[in-house]
């Protein structure tokens, strides 16, 4: 029989379809794609602070985690909840020579606890952006909040201002001066008269009354000069005596410089102008509460017209900025601007309330987005006023039989709105004006958790079919806006997901691993299936027991990723990393029985890489394998283990793995704790690890797939370390070489 040799140079990822390529695989299992083109040792996750601290003693499990950086970066912090509180994590101590907790309590501005609804395994927790400075949260029960770095406090405002009350000002004398009544007291005469001023630039009303003063209208003056001078004496007193009336309306402002809705309008102010003298008026405004530093007093002009008509509102009654108080406590104020001096004009349209009960929130275009209320309406803010929401700010996306809004995700230049059956885009700015478009009717996605925009790939997101992407959103890229299915080479493993409770799947970027992150519930069980998309090859893997209920990727020069527990056996934050090789080695697993004592608990973390099958029969009539040769990278007295399946067989051909350390047996690599002296240490790189095999007592080989793992068990596993398989060939003993012709061409339409 001839020998022939079968070399797969680079291996690919995850491929389920019947007939895959020889470089695809059918398990790749906690192993991660290496630049140097082979897959490696995935690594695992331990808590942030080790042994060092009783995550236990919070109660519960994480529920939500947020990256919060300000000030350019120099200040970063990782805020969570927990139990209904929020807290941030304290890397300084971490360590045990510090004495104080690993995290800190956030309180209120007025230095109450932050006390929040706390969330199912299976729900979808608190969501969060960023803007000016500062972070918002939202989770579609409790009253949203908003951090600046020091304290929380509620974000924007719910309720109106009481409305102003007006009178015109009075002031009371003891000698008669521009009286208008007296009154006797013990010989004391009193005058009380409205306080007034000549100065045409300061005081409320007007001087010039229109009436029959100059406005007769005979065309013989002589036939009107008797009637004039027979009435002057009433016609003077009529127009001196001109008719005013004004309305005010109060704002609040937080220390943001975020305004209130208006108040309703204050009842009517009127007076009279009498002596030639123009009025002043108090106001009593009311008080907001804590995250109240600022009022902001609206008035109109005139209300009536100059023959003492009133103007209704339906000509046009408008509110001018009249003066903001820069405090919360005073209570009184003596308006005498006149109408002259009066600023911009405001309209209440312009304000609206904080949606109480918005599950999703997004920052796109200098303007906060939020949805997810018990309608399709998605609401955005005012420019540049994250807490403004102004009442013409909506849109109306898509169709009731489409589901509910599920998620928002602002890219560089379009907001992506996903419902359970849709997905639109929102694109524009808040000074042009945003418009939304239909791009889908039939996909759509089941889980926010899971978008996440990845680089060369596009935004990816879980639906209820699989995992899509969304290609060419934004403008001028030159590549149509498309949905494309990502998940069809892992069709049994999207098949594993509990579709009841996808709701709650999460998903984060590992830049420094360059991998998309997808965790999901299986049946029976929260999240803990790792579904791995490595952008930058192209190819699927997965990992198991990652217990992920929420994940986050720090945006600084570490990237590192962090995720919350849902597992009340392993409580507190994970960090991932190739440094670790096991899950949870050091972490903490605490008995909840206060007379037991605290264990460690540690998950394994075995790596599987499973080739495809590859199809001899097509080729040769028979073939018998006797070598396998598996290129792998140098990594000294770490053992590699190999073993095959024949014809698609569950079962392993051998009864136990074939076993080599990662050595040259030409040149052995010198190794720590084992060298000596004088050995010299040199980079790593890969050879060749020779196995001889036989299948002897096998059925006739038709396909064969080459399963490589290190040993499994866990406690091995720890110190076994590292793994890099870069590509692996077959050394055969073959029989005739098969004259297959393709039906494809043999029933070509030109061959018929």
């Amino acid at each position: 029989m001839k020998t022939q040799r079968f070399e797969v140079a680079r291996l690919r990822g995850i491929e389920d379809r019947w007939r895959a390529s020889p470089d695809s695989a059918a398990i790749i299992k906690e192993m991660s794609w290496d630049t140097y083109d082979g897959w490696k040792r995935a690594g695992g996750y331990d808590v942030v602070t080790g042994s060092e601290h009783d995550w236990s003693a919070l109660g519960g499990t994480v529920r939500s985690l947020h990256f919060y950086s300000i000030q350019n970066g120099a200040n970063r912090q990782v805020i969570f909840e927990l139990g209904g509180l929020i807290y941030k994590l304290n890397p300084p101590a971490f360590s045990r020579e510090v004495d104080s907790l690993p995290y800190t309590t956030l309180f209120m501005e007025d230095g109450s606890l932050a006390e929040r609804h706390v969330f199912e395994n299976g729900e979808i927790g608190t969501q969060s952006a960023t803007f000016g400075g500062r972070i918002f949260f939202v989770n579609g029960i409790d009253e949203p909040l908003v951090y600046d770095g020091r304290s929380l406090s509620k974000a924007g405002f719910f309720d109106l201002p009481s409305p102003p009350t007006a009178s015109v000002v009075q002031r009371t004398s003891g000698h008669d001066m521009h009286g208008i009544y007296h009154r006797d007291e013990e010989d004391l005469i009193e005058t009380v008269y409205l306080l007034g001023t000549k100065d045409h630039a300061q005081g409320l009303g007007s001087l010039s009354p229109k009436g029959l003063k100059g406005h007769y209208q005979k065309k013989n003056y002589d036939d009107a000069k008797d009637f004039w001078e027979s009435e002057v004496t009433e016609l003077n007193k009529y127009n001196d005596a001109k008719l005013c009336g004004y309305q005010y309306r109060v704002s609040f402002v937080n220390k943001r410089g975020q305004e209130s809705p208006l108040s309703k309008p204050s009842e009517i102010c009127q007076f009279e102008c009498v002596d030639g003298q123009k009025r002043f008026t108090a106001i009593t405004i009311p008080t907001g509460g804590p995250n109240v530093v600022a009022r902001r007093i609206y008035r109109t002009a005139d209300i009536f017209d100059d023959f003492g008509n009133p103007i209704t509102p339906e000509s046009g009654r408008n509110f001018y900025f009249c003066k903001e108080i820069q405090d919360n406590q005073t209570i009184g104020y003596e308006d005498g601007i006149s109408d002259a001096n009066l600023g911009f004009v405001v309209d209440e349209n312009d304000f609206g309330f904080f949606p109480r009960q918005s599950k999703f929130i997004a920052s796109f275009k200098n303007t906060l987005f939020l949805a997810g209320m018990t309608d399709n309406i998605v609401r955005f803010s005012a420019e540049g006023m994250p807490e403004v929401f102004p009442r013409d700010n909506i849109f109306d996306i898509g169709d009731v039989d489409s589901g509910k809004i599920t998620g928002l995700y602002a890219t560089t230049n379009a907001l992506v709105i996903f419902k359970e059956r849709g997905v639109y885009l929102v694109k524009g700015n808040a000074r042009s004006g945003f418009t939304a478009q239909t791009l889908n009717k039939d996909i759509g996605c089941c889980a926010v958790g899971s978008i996440q925009d990845v680089p060369g790939t596009g935004l990816v997101f879980l639906s209820e079919s699989g995992v899509f992407v969304l290609k060419g959103a934004l403008e001028n890229t030159g590549s149509a806006t498309s949905i494309v299915e990502l998940s069809t080479p892992i069709k049994h493993l999207i098949e594993r997901i509990d579709k009841s409770n996808s709701r709650a799947s999460v998903s984060v970027i590992h830049r420094s691993q360059k991998e998309y992150l997808l965790c999901v519930p299986t049946i029976g069980k929260d999240n803990n299936l790792l579904l791995v998309w490595h952008y930058e090859v192209g190819a699927w893997s997965f990992r198991e027991d990652y217990p992920m209920q929420c994940a986050i990727e720090t945006k600084d020069s570490r990237n590192y990723v962090y995720f919350g527990s849902n597992n009340e056996k392993l409580p507190g934050i994970f960090v991932l990393s190739t440094y670790f090789n096991a899950k949870n080695e050091y972490g903490r697993r605490v008995s909840f029985d206060q007379y037991s004592e605290t264990t460690v608990e540690v998950l394994d973390s075995v790596p599987i890489y499973e080739s495809s099958p590859f199809a001899f029969d097509s080729i040769y009539s028979s073939i018998q394998v006797a070598y396998i040769n598996l290129y792998a990278v140098a990594y000294g007295d770490n053992p590699i283990e190999v073993n095959f399946k024949i014809n698609r067989s569950d079962f392993l051909s051998l009864e136990d793995n074939k076993s080599r350390n990662q050595q040259s047996l030409s040149e052995p690599l010198p190794v720590y704790d084992k060298s000596e002296y004088g050995s010299i240490f040199s980079d790593h790189r890969p050879i060749v690890i020779r196995f001889d095999v036989s299948h002897m007592n096998q059925p006739l080989v038709s396909e064969m797939s080459l399963r490589i793992t290190q040993n499994d068990d866990p406690g091995e596993s720890i110190t076994n370390g590292r793994l890099m398989v870069v590509g692996y060939s077959l050394d055969a003993k073959v029989g005739d070489q098969r004259n297959i012709r393709h039906l494809t061409d043999v029933l070509d339409i030109d061959k018929r």
